[in-house]
Parts: structure tokens; sequence; C-alpha cells
């Protein structure tokens, strides 16, 4: 039996590696698109993961024709090799109309979507697609389960993988080697180049203010960017601290962290950090996310409980002042806002996921 992989996010690259390591001793081999950690767990990659790191809506529109061929010669290779079953990993604007050229041209195994799009927040057609493609999901929270369900998707949950990566959590490595005693601030530009491009010169403002309020800042390099975009990050916000190691390292390591959305929200609360959450993309991306999302928030914790716990700063309010307002309401209300942290963790499931995605798929890879 083998598997065909696709992702194209440094945190799917993640999962694809805990998956890799979950079924390669019944499933091998295990080949497709993922970064270093999917190469790690001994998954094979015939594409990087950064074929797919373009954010917003202009950006995507630029690349649609080299994503096309990317697409295309995907699936001629699935195709020819015809693999036990197919898993995706988030990227839906790609992963969706890969599926369904899969499907149109003729691969009936079963295909699995790991992190699945959002439809709860906007697009919520894409439910009635998967489930006309006969996808099987297997969400990261409960609430996207239940929706999935509810619409006809055949859909798997225990609880978010987090909850298994970070028991008893050690960070791998020092996040500083030569550092005072001052508390350390994380600073993190996101692992899109072109979301580091517009947050970089931000955060490089709120690390020179938080420096005069007595932290140390300390900018996150994402591992899977370009020598390139690493030293232009280096190049805006020099004299600043940097650090190239994994972003939950410094997360876990600091007072609160100020960045880009995602998964280093989900990261933040299960660490009872607080965090600012920036959020800044072309013209059109944002007209289109405000006209279309129907969600209130962006980042997952305020999702989750329903009302705000990270204020989020979005395009023109991403800016030095109001980091240094959400800040400042951190450190008077610090007490009530654990305790919100507290109650979105509660709502996390409980650990085991990357076994059930492991059982999920062997079962109905065996049939």
């Amino acid at each position: 039996m083998s598997l065909f992989l696709s992702c194209g996010e440094a945190s799917g690259d993640h999962y694809a590696g805990r998956l890799i390591e979950a079924v390669k001793s019944k499933i091998a081999p295990v080949w497709g698109m993922f970064g270093p950690e999917g190469t790690m767990a001994g998954g094979h990659a015939l594409w990087g993961l950064e074929e797919l790191q373009v954010m917003g809506i202009s950006e995507a529109f630029r690349e649609i024709p080299r994503l096309m061929r990317l697409k295309n010669a995907m699936v001629d290779r699935v195709l020819s090799e015809m693999p036990s079953c197919v898993v995706v990993i988030d990227s839906p604007d790609y992963h969706i109309p890969l599926i369904k050229a899969l499907r149109k041209r003729g691969y009936a195994k079963p295909v699995f979507y790991v992190s699945p799009p959002t439809a709860w927040a906007w697009r919520r057609s894409r439910a009635s697609v998967l489930r006309d493609l006969k996808v099987i999901c297997l969400p990261l929270f409960e609430m996207e389960h239940f929706f999935y369900k509810q619409r006809g998707v055949e859909s798997h949950w225990a609880g978010h993988p987090l909850l298994d990566d970070l028991l008893g959590y050690v960070p791998e490595e020092r996040v500083l080697k030569n550092t005072d005693a001052s508390p350390i601030a994380a600073l993190l530009p996101g692992s899109r180049p072109s979301e580091t491009r517009r947050l970089a010169p931000v955060l490089k403002d709120a690390g020179l203010l938080l420096q005069e309020m007595g932290y140390h800042p300390v900018i996150s390099i994402a591992k899977n960017l370009s020598a390139q975009d690493r030293e232009m990050i280096k190049s805006i916000c020099h004299p600043l601290t940097f650090f190239e190691g994994k972003g939950v390292d410094l997360i876990s390591q600091s007072e609160f962290v100020v960045g880009a959305c995602g998964t280093a929200a989900v990261e933040a609360m299960m660490f009872d950090k607080f965090m600012v959450v920036l959020y800044k993309a072309s013209l059109l991306s944002y007209i289109v996310f405000k006209v279309m999302v129907k969600t209130k928030w962006v980042s997952m914790p305020n999702v989750l409980l329903g009302r705000e716990v990270y204020p989020e700063l979005l395009q023109g309010k991403a800016n030095v002042g109001a980091i240094k307002r959400a800040i400042c309401m951190y450190l008077e209300n610090s007490a009530k806002i654990h305790k919100d942290l507290q109650e979105a963790k509660n709502k996390m499931g409980r650990r085991g996921a990357y076994g059930l995605w492991a059982d999920v798929i062997l079962e109905r890879v065996g049939r």
C-alpha cells in the first residue's frame, strides 16, 4: 500500500510528519508535497510545501497558471501510481480543485482531508462539495466536526493534535543564548513571504516600543522561509534579536505574543500566553474577507469562546499605538484573560488525534 499526501503550510507539514510516523509501518511509501518534517518522518517529497505559499487574492491570481500546472502534474502522477489513498492537509483553494480533478479522471479510492476548509466561517457550499466528492474529513476542532456531520460529510474527531504535541513540552533548543533578565516578548511575522513583508515593519516598531517598556523582544523567523525572505526580515527589523528555531519554542518562553494569526494563536492559548493578533493583506484580499467571512473573529481562541480574548488588529489597525494599548489592557486585566484562555483550552477535546487519523485511514484503506 502507498499514500499520496499533500500540504502547503508549515503547520500542515507538522501534521504530515506526525501522520507519516503513525501509518508508515502499515502504509509505505508515503509521497507527495510536504516539507522537512514530512521528509524527516520518512516521506518522499516530490514537491516542496513552498509551492503553495502565497497569501491573499491578488497574489493567488498571479500564481494561477503555475498552480494549475502543478495540480495537473500531481493528478497525472497519482493516476500513474494509483496510491491506496490520498490525504490533503489545509490549503482548500488548491486541494479542492485537486480532489475534483482526481475524481473526474477516475480516482475512486479514499480521499481524506486533515484540517478541512473553514466552511463554517465562509463559503459554506464547500461542505456540499466535499460530501459529493466523498471526502472523509479529519478536522481539528469539535465545532468543525459537528458542522460537517450535520451536512452529510463523513467526519472523525477526538481532539486537537496540539494536545499531543504539547504534552510535557520542553523546548528543543535555548530560545536565547545571550540575554539579560528582561522578560521575552515573542514577535511573529508569520510563515508566508507576503505576510512577513507586511508585518515586519510593524513588528520592528513594536519591538522598539517593548524595549522601552522593559521587555526583550525577539523576532521569530520561520524555518520554511527562503534565505532571501529571512534576510529581508533581518534587514527590516535590525537591531532586534532574531530566533530561527521553532516558533513554538519562542512562544513557550515568552511573557506574551504579538504577531500573525493562525496556528500560533492556538499554540499561545495552549501555553496560557496572551497574544495580540495582527493581520495585514492586500486591499483586494481584505475586501473579499470582509464581504464573505461570516465569523466576527479571525483567531481560533476568540472563535471558540464566542468573544474576544485576543485583540485582533486588522489592516491599518495593526500599528504600534494599538499594540501598546492592547498590551496595557492585558497587564491591567491579566487574571480575567488567563481565566478565559483556560475556558478556551477546555474546548480542545482529548489527546489521541494522530492515532485516530491513522486508525481511520488504515481501516478505510483495508476495506
